[in-house]
């Protein structure tokens, strides 16, 4: 899909409100007035489609409620399919960048094309905040000036629900299976190493390829003297996987508990149906949330899209607020980088899945949900069985403590032995 402007509400393009100009933020230096534009990537094309509906539909619903402008400037927003690929990610990334003047971008799912495009956005000073799902350690372990993450890092929920699995679930032995990309794998190895440290062990690891069209060769591969099967296979593969674990005759017994929401995000649960009750999940954000704040937002999304969001949608809308918020504190004057992002570093914004800021290294804090899918009345849904708060990518450690530990994408294939 080729981003463009165009002064409509389809989703697939870009939405537009005009409001009069801002006045100057000073007598000496006035700030511009010409509209803001913010670029979406969201890869439409591929196995995170659902995620891609969700990012640009949460930057839709954001933009509405503000009358389309952000600071009293118009708001534009140009959409970008970068077709699941880090390569392309980089040439959407520079066109948003270079043809379309976007002064800060939102969305981005796979932790690889997030790698491949932080050292662009650094360097062209213009903010990229990570709102899909890009989950490798890397991105914020050390600075990187310009790059923000409103989602989580893999740590955040990879290792508090490997500890609940081994507390709560009573698992000792535990089988893993993860699509072979950076950011599943960093998640399954975060919840595998949470376990172990626990006292479960690992005596299995599966990794097929991302993508992969049939997944009743790798599920058929599962060992089932376990007591629990650990899972990130994602986006579409992640329905394939737990519809062909429900035709193998393992659902109900074994216990399946996804590192994230790999098998279990809400967009993926119409798709996957009765196969993904029971599973368990770990993240930031569930629609269930019962806050007032999250109850209007899920209101306000199913009123203008006619379904729940997923976490992609809540990120998102998260991001367009921090850049509100941020745009306000610069007196409308995004223009000026270094301004905007200080601003954006010290967001503090109330956002459906709760309170939003950052650390040093601009990685979100934030609650994690710990949630089964369970059949609510005709509905298929998570349901949030505990809150652990004030969850960061250090796991309450001193940073250089963490940073002793190896990285999580080294851990692969030292589990099982």
């Amino acid at each position: 899909m080729n981003g463009r402007r165009v002064r409509s509400l389809s989703w697939a393009t870009l939405i537009v409100a005009v409001l009069g100009p801002i006045a100057s933020a000073s007598a000496q230096a006035p700030a511009p007035t010409g509209p803001i534009t913010i670029g979406v990537l969201a890869p439409s094309t591929g196995p995170f489609a659902t995620y891609a509906r969700d990012i640009i539909d949460g930057a839709r619903l954001y933009s509405d409620e503000v009358g389309g402008q952000l600071g009293r400037r118009k708001l534009e927003m140009v959409v970008e399919d970068y077709q699941t690929r880090p390569d392309v990610a980089l040439t959407k990334i520079r066109k948003l960048v270079e043809r379309d003047r976007a002064q800060a971008i939102v969305g981005l799912v796979l932790s690889a094309a997030a790698l491949a495009v932080k050292d662009y956005v650094n360097a062209r000073k213009v903010p990229l905040l990570i709102s899909g799902f890009a989950v490798a350690e890397n991105l914020t372990l050390q600075q990187n000036p310009y790059v923000f993450r409103l989602t989580y890092s893999a740590a955040m929920t990879g290792a508090p629900i490997g500890q609940w699995t081994y507390r709560h679930l009573k698992a000792r032995k535990a089988a893993i299976i993860a699509s072979d990309s950076v950011g599943p794998l960093e998640l399954m190895m975060a919840w595998a190493r949470a376990f172990e440290e626990s006292g479960g062990k690992i005596v299995q690891e599966i990794y097929p390829p991302l993508g992969t069209a049939d997944m009743a060769p790798w599920v058929a591969k599962l060992r089932q003297d376990v007591d629990v099967i650990g899972v990130q296979t994602v986006g579409a593969d992640g329905v394939r996987f737990v519809k062909q674990f429900q035709e193998y005759g393992l659902k109900g017994k074994i216990p399946v508990v996804d590192a994230s929401v790999g098998v279990s995000e809400v967009s993926l649960l119409p798709a996957a149906g009765e196969a993904a009750v029971g599973v368990y999940n770990s993240q930031p954000y569930q629609y269930t949330i019962d806050t007032p704040r999250n109850r209007k937002f899920v209101q306000a999304f199913r009123s203008k899209f006619g379904r729940d969001p997923g976490s992609p949608a809540a990120f998102t809308y998260a991001a367009m607020a921090a850049i509100d918020q941020a745009v306000g504190a610069t007196g409308g004057n995004i223009e000026d980088s270094a301004k905007f992002v200080e601003a954006l570093r010290r967001t503090d914004v109330e956002a459906p899945q709760g309170r939003v800021r950052f650390d040093r290294y601009q990685n979100v804090v934030s609650d994690i949900y710990i949630s089964r899918i369970d059949k609510v009345g005709d509905q298929i849904a998570p349901v949030v069985i505990e809150t652990i708060r004030n969850v960061d990518q250090f796991l309450g450690l001193d940073p250089a403590d963490y940073l002793k530990k190896p990285r999580l994408v080294t851990l692969k294939g030292t589990f099982a032995k």
